[in-house]
Formats: C-alpha cells, structure tokens, sequence
C-alpha cells in the first residue's frame, strides 16, 4: 500500500484498515505509557501467578484507581530492573463491582486522568487534551506503521543509511504517554514533512535586505555568506535581487509564517522576496524540525510552530548561542585535546544561525534556521545508526534492532550470544559513552546525550564511532566554566548554561545513563540475550574504573555509583499538566526519584 492511499484509509477506518497494525500501535503505545506512569507514581504493584484476573499474563501491573474504588490490569512481557517494561497489548478494567471489561489506551488514559490525587496541578482542560494526545498519538503511530509495513524486515536487520535510520524511528520516545503527539499537523502534513513516512520535500528560499536578517557565525564568515553558499548547491538557478542577501525556510514553517503580521508587512514593502523552491531532496530527520539532504555540507534546524510531545518547537536565540559557543570550544586547546584522546566521537559543530528582523520589533524566533555539520555524506552516511533506532520495541514484539546486530555479530565471530553481548554492549560503551562521561570528569562539558542526540557508526556488526548533535541541550559545569576562561571569558553570559553541579549531574546522568545507557540495556536483556544484572555489573565495573583514574571531578561518577536514587524527568507529569518544557524555568520541576539498579540488583521473576 503507497503513503498517501495508507494515510487516506487510515484517516477514514483506521480500525479496520489492519487489526494486526492497530495491536502493533496499541502494544507500542502502551509501554511507552505504562513505562512513563510506573516510574512516576506509586499507583503501581506487581503480581504473579495466582494474584492475577482470568486473561491477564503473569507478570502483571496492577494500577489502583483511588477515587473509583477500580483497578487496571495489564500483562508484562517482560520485567525490567531498568524500569523499561513491555507489555501485552490489552487493558483489562475491573470495577469496585468486580466486574470487568477489557478497555482501550484511551479509555484508561481517561480514567487516569479522572483521579484528582494523580498530578492534583493539572486543570481539567490540560486533562482533556491530554486524553485527546494519548488517542492521536496511538493513531499517528498506527498510521506510519500502516504506511511502512513492508520495510520492517529491512529496518530492523539490514545495514542503513544515516537517514534511514532516523526514519526508521517509528516511537519516538520510549517512555513517555503521548510520543506521537503533534499539533496542528493535520495527516497530510504528516505524510509530507514527518520523518516516519519517509518523504522528501523542497526548501523554500527567501530573499531578505541584510538589515532585515540578524544572525551570528562563529566561523571567520558570516551567516550571510554561508547562507549564500547553501542556497548555491540546493538551488543553483534562483538568484536574489541586488542587493539582498538570502535564507530558508522550512515549507511548513512558511505557510505559518505567512500569517504573521510582521512577515506580511516585510513581504509588502518589498524587503522580503520569495524566491522559489530548491532541489526536492531534504527529509526530515528523527526531530522532524532537523532536516538532512545528501548533497548539503549542513543539516539544517527550523523553528516550528508545532507541539511535539512535551515542548513547543519553536527555538530560542538563547538556545542558538549554545551551538556557536561549543563551535569556539572545538578551536581551544582543551576542544583539541579532548579531539585526540577520542578520534572516534565528535560533536556536531552549529556554527550559524539567522532569523528574519522586521524593520520595528524585536527578531522572529519563528523564522530561526540553524546549520549543523553534515558528516553524512557520500559512503560516510552507510552503517549508521540513531541510538533510539537501534532500542525501539519491534512493531509485532520481535527483538529490536540492537539485538539483531548483536545476534548476527555473535554468529559471525562463533561466541555465545551472552558474551557477545556483553562484548558488543563495551563496544558501545566505549564509543559513545565513556567519551561523554570523560567530557564531563575532565573537562566540565555536559551533553545532553538521550536516545535521539546520539548516532553510532558501525564497522559490519560492531559499534565503531559515534556522533553526538543538538547543542541546544549542552552546558557546562563549574569545571567546565573555570577551564574555559582563558580561552572564552564570555562562556555562558548569553546562554545561561553554566549551572552549579547538582543540577549538572541530575540533568547529564539522566540523558546519558537514564534515558539512553539503560534504554539500551533494557532493550538488549528484554530480547533474551543476557539478563539486565548482568549487564548493570559490567556497566557498574567500566564506570569505577574510569573513576580510579586521574578525573578532575569525580562528583557526576559519585553521584551514578553511589547514590541509592537517581533523578529522571517526568514525562508523564509534564504531558498531564500541559507544561511547555523548553521554557520553564526550573528544569528540575518535572524530575523525581527513581531507584538505581547499579546499587539495588533486585531479582525479577
């Protein structure tokens, strides 16, 4: 079935379009749902053999509904340590009554939602739309599901491109209730501009007067001249007015754009023109505003006037300071250094960035456009992979990707699948992970490095390299503030990203070891090739080891090691209460205490 007809039967019977996608949507949604409440509330208890209803799985998740006097129950596949569950995909409702009924995600979404005691700052309009999310994020997933059936053998076995692993990416985020969720994309502009349905579309391009364009480059050119440059391998034959200088835009972002005053007046006094469109070769990447084209030296960021899970994406000039300064650290003695030791990981450079000025008024954060290295190109963009890719659950509950590499690595070299992965697992780790960890301990850098920030390089079957992208989320410690003096005595004035240690460790060791560390592990010990203790042991003993050694700071490695809670951030909070997380102003507001399994090894049956 092709794209558009997919959306087109989906959007009008999508039930009945294909019983075996909506179980694939409903089991998908459900433990990236039931993941995000379990680790946030206590309104959670398991149970075993003889504690649970008729028709429910053993192990299950009994969940208590206070106000109601009711239960819902709901099956695990499997039980994870690291507290990435996978469920079965139904729910089953049992009534103070003792009467039962079988419900959908919506529905229990709904009841949830009815509990005063649960996240008590939520209103009641943040409750509705948060149900309305749940249901339309299952239903976007279904859709691309739907659309891309086909090519599941290929994308979870077979080597991929840069890109086809970014669309590849079908959930999103792992534990969270709404991942799918995007407003005010209507289908059809999901069709076009999603990553998971695997388009390609044109940039629009803008010509402005140069006083009506402010940006910055912490290159020796300026963003005028780099922009000039993109515009001249993406669309050679358009050519601006004497005169004006030049800038994208994404096409969705410009059809939002066209409404605002500020741009009609620039485009009826003649200081904005449309160009026209360039070459139809860019494709949105996991993040949807982050767009790659083969041909381009740049990946480009957009702004966009969309909801996606739990922020509005619209980006800030505060946040584009952040790429230029991690631009100038790559040029210090310490950025040099730090390129030495590790040859194999690097941080993508943002040198640049622009947004539309009207001549009165402040800029248009609406209109920014970032650049961010492209090393995809040519025969660099094979054998790659998105971290989150290679962890997502399979569509129809066979292992994920990661597990099929590591199962095909150890059939390759003759180990046991238990070795190998524990060998594969310290090939990762040593990539990816101990770079990020070492850029903290020795030099005060923080990344934020979740599933979606961080892109693996493979050699065959075995992780080789890894990139790190999205300078948005990077800041530095004291440490990092101290070193970095002589070098940029302006660090952090503009961007607000120096931040004292405790907030440093909670926010890195929640993306790097939380989010994206025992994600990983979850998935691999959740496919039966090693079990998570094992795993944790291992990863407990590499992280002792690189604190034994001569570390600047070893309070981030303490904090992992050592402390019996570890903060995470609440998704489901976030979604519930309706809170726009890029612009709160105390990150931690949404972060609670989750038990650490490199202390606590509890054994699950």
């Amino acid at each position: 079935m092709s794209i558009a007809s997919a959306s087109a039967a989906a959007t009008k019977a999508f039930p009945s379009a294909c019983q075996e996608t909506v179980r694939a949507a409903r089991r998908l949604s459900m433990n990236c749902f039931f993941n995000a409440l379990i680790r946030e509330t206590d309104l959670a208890s398991w149970h075993y053999d003889g504690a649970c209803p008729e028709g429910v799985s053993s192990p299950a998740v009994c969940i208590a509904l206070a106000s109601r006097g009711e239960q819902l129950w709901v099956g695990a596949r499997y039980r994870s340590a690291c507290g990435r569950h996978q469920f079965a995909p139904e729910i089953l409702r049992v009534c103070s009554d003792q009467h039962s009924a079988w419900i959908d995600l919506a529905g229990a979404a709904e009841l949830l939602a009815g509990e005063p005691g649960l996240f008590p700052q939520a209103d009641e309009v943040g409750r509705r739309q948060f149900v309305e999310r749940v249901r339309m994020s299952e239903r976007n997933l279904g859709l691309s599901l739907l659309a891309r059936e086909a090519e599941f053998d290929a994308l979870f076995r077979q080597p991929l491109s840069f890109i086809a692993s970014e669309q590849a990416l079908f959930v999103g985020h792992s534990i969270h209730p709404t991942p799918k969720s995007r407003e005010p994309f209507s289908d059809q502009d999901a069709v076009l501009y999603a990553p998971e349905f695997a388009q390609r579309f044109a940039l629009t391009w803008l010509a402005v007067r140069p006083q009506n364009l402010q940006g910055q480059s912490s290159f020796p050119v300026g963003c005028q001249t780099l922009m000039r440059e993109l515009m001249a391998c993406d669309a050679a034959d358009l050519n601006a007015p004497e005169g004006f200088t030049v800038m994208p835009a994404h096409p969705w972002q410009w059809r939002v754009l066209q409404d605002s005053a500020a741009v009609g007046e620039l485009l009826a006094s003649g200081d904005l023109v449309v160009l026209g469109e360039g070459r139809p070769e860019w494709s949105a990447t996991s993040s949807l505003r982050a767009i790659y084209a083969p041909h381009s030296p740049w990946m480009l960021k957009f702004s966009l006037s969309l909801r996606l899970t739990n922020s509005l994406r619209t980006l800030q000039p505060q946040e584009m300071a952040r790429g230029l300064e991690v631009s100038r650290i790559r040029a210090t003695p310490m950025g040099e250094a730090f390129a030495r030791r590790y040859p194999n990981f690097s941080v993508l450079a943002e040198p640049a960035y622009a947004m539309l000025k009207p001549t009165a008024g402040e800029p248009l954060a609406e209109s920014l456009v970032l650049l961010r290295e492209n090393p995809f190109q040519h025969q660099q963009a094979d054998n790659v992979c998105l971290l989150a890719t290679l962890t997502q659950d399979h569509p129809y509950a066979e292992p994920c990707r990661a597990a099929q590499l590591v199962s095909q690595y150890a059939q390759r070299v003759g180990l046991s699948i238990e070795h190998a992965c524990v060998d594969w697992f310290e090939r990762l780790f040593r990539v990816a992970v101990e770079p990020l960890i070492i850029a903290q301990a020795d030099y005060g850098w923080l990344y934020g490095a979740h599933q979606q920030n961080l892109v693996i390089g493979f050699d065959q079957d075995l992780p080789c390299a890894a990139w790190f992208r999205d300078c948005q989320g990077s800041g530095f410690s004291q440490l990092g503030a101290s070193l970095l003096a002589p070098y940029l005595p302006e660090l952090g004035r503009e961007t607000s990203n120096v931040i004292d240690d405790e907030m440093a460790n909670r926010l890195f060791v929640y993306y790097l070891i939380v989010n994206s560390t025992w994600g990983l592990i979850s998935a691999l010990a959740a496919a039966g090739l090693c079990p998570e203790s094992t795993l944790l042991m291992h990863l407990r003993a590499w992280l002792d080891q690189l604190r034994k050694g001569p570390r600047a700071d070893t309070g981030c490695l303490n904090y992992i090691l050592d402390t019996p809670q570890l903060w995470a951030k609440g998704n489901f909070q976030c979604a519930l209460i309706g809170l726009n997380e890029t612009t709160t102003e105390d990150p931690l507001a949404i972060y609670h205490r989750l038990p650490n399994p490199l202390i606590f090894k509890k054994e699950l049956s």
